[in-house]
């Protein structure tokens, strides 16, 4: 097995930049992984409030449409249970 030729170098300089560089990539690891859960979190209920604004939109319309029919409430509950 060859052997590496080792080169004079500031060893402990090098060893120290490696070690800070390591420990801001991993708090900046940590910030970006709670950023991701965060915006999980941030979808799940945006989903949530979509969901509920169509369902609201969709009530309106129908009650519009209702509205609009000029029909008797006892004249639309009779169709509807047809």
């Amino acid at each position: 097995m060859a052997r590496r030729k080792v080169v004079e170098r500031n060893y402990p300089e090098l060893i120290n930049e490696a070690e800070e560089k390591i420990e801001a990539l991993s708090a900046e690891l940590k910030q970006e992984k709670a950023n991701l859960k965060q915006l999980k979190k941030d979808k799940v209920r945006y989903d949530a409030m979509v969901e509920k604004q169509r369902k609201q939109d969709e009530i309106q319309k129908a009650a519009e449409l209702l509205m609009a029919s000029g029909k008797s409430m006892e004249e639309i509950e009779e169709f509807l249970s047809n």
